[in-house]
C-alpha cells in the first residue's frame, strides 16, 4: 500500500483517457509516473498538459517495468485489455480498465480469477454507476424499498445520431461490433443489472442494419430472474440523443430520463431532489486503492454484459428466443 501519492501509469492517450485525466486533474492524492502510447506525440501531449514530471513511453511493458508504480489506468484498444491486465496484475499493480474488460468469454473468466487471486483492485470504467442519477436510483430502490415494492418491468429506450459517422470505422465492422445496441447499449444493460441486482435469463431480438454492416435499430424482449420483464429499443439513426430507463415497481415507478431522476406514484410524477454526489471511475479507483473503499464496478460485472451481447447476436441470427448464459 503506498504511503504517499499514488503512482499511476496511463496507457492509451486518446479521447477516453482524457476524461479520466480531467477527473483526476486536481486530485493531490495521485501522481502521474508515466504516460504510454505507441504514438509518442500523444503521450507527450498528455505529459505537457497533465504531468510534466511524468515519463513518456511507447512500449507498454517498459512503462510497467522501468517505473515505480502502484496502479495503471488502461485506455488502450479493446483487444489489448486481456494481456495488459494480466501483465499489470503479474507486477502487483492495481488496475482500472476501460470497458470491455476483454473481448472473449474465456479471457473474462480468467481475468476474474486472476483479480481475486491477486488481492488487487481491478475495476471497470462503467461510468454510469458513478453518476448521481444512477447512484441515487439504487438508493431509492434499496433504502426506500417500501415506497416502490419489487421491480416488475423495465423499459429501456435510447436513441442517438450514431450511424452517420461509423463508415470506415471499427463500429461498422461486424467482427468487432454488434452495432448500436452493442456499442451504446452495454451502458443501459449494465444499469439494469446494477439497479435490479438481477441478470437476464433469456431474450428475443430483432433488428435492422439500415444500409450499414451492423445493427442500427434493434428491439429486444427479455426475461430476468425474479420474474422481471424487459423491453428495450435502440435507435442508432435518430437525430437527437435520449436515454430512458423506466423501472415499473409494484407501488411506484422510478424513471431515469437522460440522467434526470423522477418518481411516479398515483399518476403524479415528481423529480427526486436529494441526489447523491457525483463521482467517476477514476476518482473511485483512487478511493478504492488508498482508502479501501469497495469498487462498485468490479470484474464480476463484465461476464453478464458479454453474455447479454452474445445472446442478442445469436437471437438476431436465429430469429428466436435464446438463453443468456
Amino acid at each position: 500500500m503506498p504511503t504517499d501519492q499514488l503512482q499511476l501509469a496511463l496507457v492509451g492517450c486518446g479521447v477516453v483517457a482524457r476524461r479520466h485525466t480531467e477527473c483526476l486533474k486536481n486530485d493531490a492524492r495521485r501522481r502521474w509516473a508515466v504516460f504510454c502510447d505507441p504514438r509518442r506525440e500523444a503521450a507527450e501531449a498528455f505529459r505537457a498538459e497533465y504531468g510534466p514530471q511524468a515519463a513518456v513511453e511507447t512500449d507498454f511493458l517498459r512503462a510497467l517495468d522501468d517505473h515505480r508504480l502502484d496502479g495503471v489506468l488502461l485506455c488502450s484498444p479493446n483487444a489489448l485489455h486481456y494481456e495488459q491486465v494480466c501483465a499489470a496484475l503479474e507486477r502487483g499493480l492495481h488496475v482500472m480498465c476501460e470497458k470491455p474488460l476483454a473481448v472473449r468469454r474465456d479471457h473474462i473468466e480468467d481475468l476474474t480469477r486472476r483479480a481475486h487471486a491477486s488481492g488487487k483492485i481491478v475495476s471497470i470504467a462503467h461510468q454510469r454507476r458513478y453518476k448521481a442519477a444512477y447512484a441515487t436510483a439504487l438508493r431509492e430502490l434499496t433504502a426506500s424499498a417500501d415506497v416502490y415494492g419489487p421491480v416488475r418491468q423495465v423499459h429501456v429506450f435510447t436513441c442517438e445520431h450514431w450511424s452517420h459517422s461509423i463508415a470506415g470505422t471499427w463500429r461498422n465492422d461486424p467482427t468487432q461490433n454488434l452495432g448500436y445496441c452493442g456499442d451504446a447499449g452495454i451502458h443501459q444493460i449494465d444499469v439494469v443489472h446494477y439497479l435490479t441486482g438481477r441478470k437476464a435469463e433469456r431474450l428475443y431480438a430483432v433488428g435492422e442494419t439500415r444500409g450499414t454492416q451492423v445493427q442500427v435499430v434493434t428491439r429486444i424482449l427479455a426475461e430476468f430472474a425474479g420474474g422481471i420483464g424487459l423491453a428495450a429499443h435502440y435507435v442508432g439513426d435518430a437525430h437527437h440523443y435520449r436515454e430512458d430507463i423506466h423501472l415499473h415497481c409494484e407501488r411506484a415507478d422510478l424513471l431515469l430520463r437522460t440522467e434526470q431522476l423522477l418518481r411516479a406514484k398515483q399518476n403524479q410524477v415528481e423529480p427526486i431532489a436529494d441526489m447523491l454526489p457525483e463521482n467517476n471511475p477514476a476518482s473511485a479507483f483512487v478511493d478504492a486503492v488508498l482508502a479501501g473503499k469497495q469498487t462498485i464496478s468490479p470484474v464480476e460485472i463484465a461476464l453478464p454484459i458479454f453474455a447479454w451481447n452474445e445472446a442478442v447476436k445469436k437471437s438476431l441470427t436465429t430469429d428466436g428466443w435464446v438463453d443468456v448464459d
